[in-house]
């Protein structure tokens, strides 16, 4: 049994997401913003990259409401992506989106999600040897 002295360092995770669309209805219970949060809690760091259409969760949108009407029913359990930013923010987590990315959107850094630092994919890059791991989420 390893007491706390010989126990391993925790490590610090950058996950990297760019498949922004997963589907909707298929998500509405869990989908990968909602997963880092749980992530959270077992490792030193955990820090959010989003890259390609990705940034578009990061982007603060004022008539985004989630829900569908599929025929007669209104489906209202949909992911919040925007809001699941603002909750990683809010829990520490770094989130970082790509420039170039998000201006081939025709996003300005401005209507990011507060918290969120829009940086170029080559720097980017250069962050990922401070971080023990990089996931592809």
């Amino acid at each position: 049994m390893a007491t706390a002295s010989q126990a391993q360092p925790r490590e610090r995770v950058l996950c990297v997401i760019d498949r922004a669309y997963r589907g909707a209805v298929e998500v509405q219970f869990f989908h990968p913003l909602y997963g880092l949060l749980d992530l959270h809690g077992q490792f030193a760091k955990v820090d959010l990259a989003l890259r390609g259409a990705t940034v578009t969760m990061a982007v603060e949108e004022d008539s985004y409401v989630p829900s569908v009407q599929l025929g007669s029913t209104l489906l209202e359990t949909l992911p919040d992506y925007r809001g699941s930013v603002r909750d990683l923010v809010a829990a520490g987590f770094e989130v970082f989106v790509d420039e170039d990315a998000l201006a081939e959107l025709g996003f300005a850094p401005d209507r990011l999600v507060a918290g969120v630092t829009c940086v170029a994919a080559s720097e980017l890059a250069r962050r990922w040897p401070t971080y023990d791991q990089v996931w592809f989420v």
